[in-house]
């Protein structure tokens, strides 16, 4: 058995949504927003996308980048994402 478990990768806003996650990477945030990997990169920088950064990895939490774009996260019926 491998130590290293790699957890599919998160594509719709209910995904979001379940409390078993707590971090999304930059490249997930980027197909959640419809934008590229390197404008997430330049969100981060700038302090607009809440981020944490462990050695060369970069960690989004999930709870503050939802609050970030103001999505609740309760349960029942999702808004729509931001455009």
């Amino acid at each position: 058995m491998s130590n290293h478990t790699i957890a599919p990768a998160i594509t719709t806003w209910a995904e979001l949504r379940t409390p078993d996650l707590e971090v999304l990477n930059r490249v997930e945030v980027a197909r959640l927003l419809a934008i590229d990997p390197r404008t997430v990169d330049h969100g981060i920088d700038d302090g607009t996308i809440p981020a944490v950064r462990i050695g060369r990895r970069v960690l989004i939490p999930r709870r503050p980048f939802l609050e970030t774009f103001c999505i609740a996260t309760r349960q029942g019926t999702p808004p729509d994402p931001p455009r």
